[in-house]
């Protein structure tokens, strides 16, 4: 290459756009054109916070505020903004007069709106609680690199009328939260050749709503009330591989031949227990997460007449248990009949206390016996075992809000040897947390190996942070 060969800055800005935050400060501190160059690079956010729309804004903090949107809508600064969070925040606006809402021109969003065409790299919008425009929606489905669209409580703007005609919102993911009002609007805008996750919230009428042939993720708050709606809008999701709802009503009244019909592809499930029993029949299914709390018998009878489910590599749920039922090894064992060929075991158990508020002895016992249980799936690579105890203990008065006592000393695992003899039968685990409530361990193999105890119940809420931290970021090595 000749010595007058220049590198493009485009390229430059490119390769530097990867590097964190703090890397982009640095290194625009180090040579004068690299500042003009990196400087606004370190600008890929932008937030608004737009005033009650019952607020009558004071001049200086809404000059401060369009002025703000001025510098990151410039041309230096406006190709660089990846993401974009307009956000109610009525705090920011103290001060300001209160009046009636009567559909006034929100001076703030009007400029904003006009504004966003200058976002030529936007990839994420964020927006809780603004109203739209014919404008601010015209200007949005126009984004070219658009990937990524959240909206909570949002509606259109008062006496605005939305044509959606020549409209559509090509991206790839779209989540509506508590602006079912708008279900109709979005369904109009919405892309079907580009959409792969949909967040429903309020999912009110289904009666019209278009096939999504191209979603692989659902996620749904409630259901359609009636039988036939909820058939009719699970079949607009022909290939549907992520089933998950928040929502645990029981699904009713479907023919065997509906039942079969529904999300025919199905990987993961997330939802009620109940309703496993329609899905755990997909040979696709591969991951399954029960969130709400039930006893293991329950789930038992779900799958009556299903000895086992080789095709779940990934199970996580809550079990409840009472004094008189502890979670037990036949249970333990009656769970992984049912799934052989486990790779990830994540069980939350929710026992009672003893009625004097002692502890209950099922976690140091079950642990102790855990390593010589042969029906450990040799597939096994993370076991996740926490014991929740609720707040409320005890079955009499005396024993209500009693913290359950700490086990002796002497019948705590010892957590090495434990994790020794668990690998010694699962050869690939590589992670483990276990929490008993007043004891807990960790231990992470990946390229470094991470192990941590805790002897209290103080001392469990760092390493939970800790690997929490580790699932999002680099290792933190602890003594």
């Amino acid at each position: 290459m000749s010595q007058h060969t220049t590198f493009p800055n485009e390229l430059w800005a490119e390769i530097c756009s990867y590097l964190p935050s703090d890397a982009l400060r640095n290194l625009s501190s180090t040579h004068h054109p690299l500042y003009d160059l990196v400087r606004p690079l370190g600008f890929t956010e932008y937030k608004v916070y737009p005033y009650p729309y019952d607020f009558y804004p004071q001049k200086r903090k809404l000059d401060n505020a369009i002025d703000r949107l001025a510098f990151y809508s410039s041309p230096k600064m406006a190709p660089n903004i990846r993401t974009c969070t307009a956000r109610w925040n009525p705090q920011k606006w103290q001060g300001s007069p209160q009046r009636e809402d009567q559909g006034s021109e929100h001076v703030l969003m009007k400029a904003f709106f006009a504004a966003i065409p200058k976002f030529t790299a936007l990839q994420k919008f964020y927006a809780d609680r603004i109203q739209f425009t014919q404008t601010g929606l015209t200007n949005l489905c126009a984004l070219p690199a658009l990937r990524l669209v959240d909206l909570s409580s949002c509606t259109v703007a008062n006496g605005e009328h939305i044509d959606t005609a020549s409209l559509t919102l090509r991206v790839e993911s779209f989540t509506s939260c508590y602006d079912y009002q708008m279900n109709d609007l979005w369904d109009s805008l919405l892309s079907r050749t580009t959409l792969r996750y949909l967040d429903f919230a309020d999912l009110k009428s289904v009666k019209d709503l278009q096939p999504f042939p191209s979603v692989h993720t659902l996620k749904l708050r409630e259901f359609p009330m009636m039988p036939y709606d909820i058939f009719s809008f699970f079949s607009r999701f022909p290939n549907l591989r992520i089933f998950r709802s928040e929502y645990y009503g029981v699904l009713r009244n479907l023919s065997p031949a509906q039942e079969a019909s529904i999300f025919p592809i199905l990987e993961e499930y997330t939802g009620a227990y109940e309703n496993l029993r329609i899905f755990i029949l997909r040979p696709t299914l591969t991951h399954i997460e029960l969130d709400s709390g039930f006893s293991v018998q329950n789930l038992l009878k779900t799958v009556l007449g299903h000895t086992s489910f080789p095709n779940i590599t990934s199970f996580k749920a809550r079990f409840t248990s009472d004094v008189t039922e502890e979670f037990s090894q036949m249970e333990f064992n009656a769970l992984l009949t049912l799934f052989p060929l486990l790779s990830t075991l994540d069980l939350t158990l929710i026992p009672d206390a003893q009625e004097d508020g002692g502890f209950t002895p099922q976690a140091t016992a079950f642990l102790s016996n855990l390593p010589s249980n042969a029906l450990l799936p040799r597939t096994l690579k993370t076991l996740l075992l926490e014991w929740d105890f609720p707040y409320e203990y005890g079955s009499t008065e005396s024993a209500m809000g009693h913290d359950p006592a700490a086990p002796p000393p002497e019948d705590i695992p010892d957590f090495p040897s434990l994790r020794a003899a668990l690998r010694q039968r699962c050869p690939e685990l590589t992670h483990i947390m276990l929490n008993g409530y007043h004891f807990g361990y960790v231990w992470w193999k990946t390229d470094w190996v991470w192990e941590a105890v805790a002897h209290s119940y103080d001392e469990l809420g760092p390493i939970q942070e800790k690997r929490n931290e580790r699932m999002h970021g680099p290792p933190v090595l602890l003594s």
